[in-house]
């Protein structure tokens, strides 16, 4: 039994396809469910033509709907989002779980190659470093392995 679970959201797709494996988790070991998302603050100015907080903003806007959602659902949940923040995102989620005395962090796994890893950095490792409770790591889900073998083009010699 935990009495608090954090979940790093990103709020993409792939959290969307997680969520049913947060939502079991916390409805059979879970008192409250705290979900954290972290906004980054940009370096330099604003690029003409490109609106960044209005996509956080709606972004947000899915990620406080799915928090109502799951509260329907009977699990104590809670949105916490961190704007403009400076830094590693794996440290602020790390702090948060640290502030809540959370006993498990959930985070998404992106199925990486370590050099991809190594140069675009990722979040979920940096976790593993410096969660202060067990992380769980969810992958992302694979393609039906079917239908990707049928979509193969056929050859024959």
């Amino acid at each position: 039994m935990f009495d608090t679970i954090v979940w790093a959201s990103d709020g993409s797709a792939r959290d969307e396809q997680s969520l049913p494996v947060v939502r079991e988790i916390c409805a059979r070991y879970a008192r409250s469910l705290r979900i954290v998302h972290v906004v980054e603050r940009l370096p330099g100015p604003p690029l003409p033509g490109l609106d960044v907080h209005g996509c956080e903003d709606r972004l947000v806007a899915r990620l406080k709907a799915r928090t109502l959602a799951l509260r329907r659902r009977g699990i104590n949940a809670s949105l916490h989002v961190i704007r403009g923040a400076v830094g590693q995102i794996a440290d602020h989620v790390a702090a948060v779980a640290v502030a809540g005395d959370a006993q498990l962090i959930i985070a998404g796994g992106r199925r990486r190659s370590a050099w991809e890893g190594a140069v675009l950095g990722s979040v979920t490792q940096r976790l593993l470093a410096v969660a202060p409770c067990p992380v769980l790591v969810l992958p992302t889900p694979q393609p039906d392995r079917a239908a990707a073998a049928s979509e193969r083009p056929h050859i024959t010699v």
